[in-house]
């Protein structure tokens, strides 16, 4: 068990050992001398802090070509203490003074192939750095007992190597960024990789994939090229071999462009870094469209990449790598960092995600009332605010206007059917107004509508009784969905008339919905009115709900007429506060807004289920209700098709399974009849 503390730490333990110098201190760095292996960059830090010699064979020259090298562009050398492949570490010691001998002998897996004899004339702590277990992993076992301690790069294998009494470490790869560093500001390419793509792997599936929809850019090189490659691309793909949390997944992070990754299990990449606040992570059956989502969104693409680097230059450099070997091997550190302390060293001066979102609420308590702001006479529409006032003639209830504007006011300010208004100078956007409505609102029911609504009083009705009747209900409607939060777009939605009862939905369609002005007054849920002038309120309103542990419903009644974007879809630009800015462009932003609030929220104890869909849990029940029919087929369709846009889920999973045994049961059935 780590025991934490901070790399300043480290390092004061490291000079009580070693004195007040740790130059003083000297390693024997061993492995061979192949210019883009990763003990290149411990070399790099290891002798910005002590003495360090290197020791090992030269790469042999048939290996460029073999494993297509020959876009390195970095001179073949020598180590320090040249030798052959298997050195006699005895021969080595009595050839070398007394004086510079080890205080560390530190052995990092590079080529294979190069396994030094006779350590034990080693007199100092001899520790080994083993990168590639989930493809070695017996022979790691082995060479592994040749030394007091083993560090690992993949942390799946750790209690493994205890198994077999070895002191092992996890200790994971890193970034070093002054090679790793952003080379000029252009995006040249929509995705990007670097790296080897074996015939018929799932690698190179996925980038055909990606390739099939999106512009893809490969390169094989290496160093300041590679570098210089990631920072001119928008997006860099990575794909982890057997679940090895690699070195790419630092190396892009640290250039400061966005990295698209999958997700290594048991690795400990969910521990130190989080999908849609730090990289991406993508479903295999996810992959287009999570990339193409970025490729649309720069600003939440480059916020994201900008987080991801600080993250890995605060916690996951080569240098804070060694640090915490030393501290381990020479310091008495009784074991490196965990993933966990390692995500909090990582985050120390980065400011929590959801910074600068607009946390504010303008609820009141109060039984039925209708809100509705207005900007102008819905030109894009049939229906605008005086006929829906014509609609409500009859109807029991208060009608609370918001103007969002003047001209409109000074027509209807006198309207009979208007109980209430407040009028604005500007546009105040439509959560600000839904806010303010409540605040006038003096009813436990409060109805929000949009001012191209057309409504009968049996959608009234119908909405009221449901509010009041279903189960935990905060919010209906008579149109909703299931969301995929993530990539902010539905999974299912629910038109006018496509359902026949009641639904537990993510969010209700915001044009037309029902509310408890209790839930507001007890400040359980609330309009964001970050999202002024427009756009994801509904959305927002659909976590909160699920947050507060209360219930969001559809309710089927087709007594309501409305059409799209009644005001948005005549205007070029939307006016708010000294404001203007295209729809578009509200988009873009509130995205973000969303995006970030619902990131940080999600981060914290508690909460890290708020993005799961309700999908597959209705997908479950629609198919359970299926088979209870008999028509397995058409479950079994059924669930295919929610597989495909939900991705692996357990419970789905196991339906699918349930419809396939039946199947094979009935077709064995089937054979024994015509025998």
């Amino acid at each position: 068990m780590s025991t934490g503390g901070s790399f300043a730490k480290n390092r004061s333990q490291l000079r009580t050992h070693f004195g007040d110098s740790m130059q003083d201190m000297k390693i024997w760095l061993s492995y061979v001398a192949y210019p883009v292996t990763t003990a290149v960059y411990f070399e790099r830090a290891l002798r910005k802090i002590c003495r360090t010699t290197t020791v090992g064979p030269p790469l042999p020259a048939d290996l460029i070509d073999r494993w297509q090298l020959q876009n390195m562009k970095l001179p073949l050398k020598e180590q320090d203490i040249s030798t052959d492949f298997v050195p006699d570490m005895a021969a080595i010691l009595g050839d070398t003074a007394s004086a510079e001998h080890p205080d560390l002998y530190l052995w990092i897996e590079s080529v294979p192939g190069h396994f030094p004899r006779n350590l034990a004339a080693l007199k100092c702590p001899k520790v080994c750095y083993l990168i590639d277990s989930h493809l070695s992993l017996p022979l790691h076992l082995e060479w592994g007992k040749n030394f007091d301690m083993v560090f690992i790069a993949q942390r799946e294998y750790l209690e493994e190597f205890r198994r077999q009494g070895i002191r092992a470490f996890w200790l994971p790869l890193g970034c070093d960024p002054e090679v790793h560093k952003k080379a000029g500001s252009e995006k040249k390419f929509e995705i990007s990789f670097v790296g080897g793509i074996p015939q018929g792997s799932r690698r190179q599936r996925l980038l055909a994939t990606l390739d099939a929809h999106l512009p893809v850019h490969y390169e094989r090189c290496f160093w300041d090229d590679m570098a210089r490659l990631f920072s001119e691309s928008k997006i860099v793909f990575n794909e982890a071999v057997r679940n090895d949390l690699n070195m790419r997944v630092f190396e892009v992070m640290s250039t400061g462009s966005f990295l698209l990754t999958d997700l290594a299990r048991n690795s400990g990449q969910d521990a130190l870094f989080r999908d849609g606040e730090d990289c991406a992570v993508y479903p295999d059956n996810e992959i287009v469209d999570v990339a193409r989502f970025y490729l649309e969104n720069q600003a939440l693409r480059e916020q994201i990449a900008a987080r991801g680097q600080r993250l890995v230059h605060n916690a996951h450099t080569y240098g804070h790598r060694v640090e915490d070997l030393l501290s381990v091997a020479l310091g008495g550190k009784p074991d490196t960092f965990s993933a966990e302390e390692l995500r909090e060293r990582s985050l120390v001066g980065v400011p929590p995600v959801d910074a600068g979102v607009h946390d504010s609420a303008c609820i009141s308590t109060a039984r039925r009332s209708f809100v509705i702001p207005v900007l102008d006479m819905s030109p894009a529409s049939e229906y605008n605010v005086t006929t829906l006032l014509r609609d409500l003639e009859g109807v029991e209830g208060d009608v609370i206007v918001v103007f969002n504007g003047q001209e409109v006011a000074e027509q209807l300010k006198g309207h009979p059917r208007i109980d209430r208004y407040a009028i604005m100078k500007q546009n105040i956007g439509v959560a600000r107004a839904w806010n303010l409505g409540l605040e006038m609102a003096a009813t436990p029911t409060v109805f929000i509508m949009n001012a191209d609504l057309h409504v009968e009083r049996a959608a009234i009705d119908s909405l009221e009784q449901a509010l009041h009747s279903l189960p935990d209900a905060a919010c209906v409607g008579p149109q909703g969905s299931f969301l995929n939060f993530a990539l902010t777009k539905d999974y299912l939605y629910f038109d006018k008339g496509s359902f026949s009862h009641p639904i537990k939905v993510d969010a209700v369609s915001g044009f037309f919905f029902a509310v408890k002005l209790e839930h507001f007054s007890a400040k359980l849920i609330r309009f964001e009115n970050g999202f002024t002038p427009c756009y994801f309120e509904e959305w927002d309103l659909g976590l909160q709900i699920k947050q507060a542990g209360l219930e969001s419903y559809i309710v089927p009644t087709t007594a309501y007429d409305h059409h799209w974007s009644g005001t948005i879809r005549a205007l070029r630009e939307i006016s708010f506060y000294e404001r203007a800015e295209t729809a578009g462009e509200i988009l873009v932003r509130n995205r973000k807004v969303f995006l970030n609030k619902w990131r940080g929220i999600a981060g914290r104890a508690g909460n890290q289920r708020l993005f799961e869909s309700r999908f597959p849990a209705y997908v479950a029940d629609q198919a359970q209700a299926l088979i209870a029919e008999g028509r397995q087929d058409d479950a079994g369709k059924l669930l295919a098709e929610a597989s495909l846009r939900y991705g692996d889920d357990p419970l789905i999973a196991a339906l699918r399974r349930f419809v396939e045994i039946q199947a094979c049961k009935s077709d064995k059935l089937l054979q024994g009849m015509e025998a």
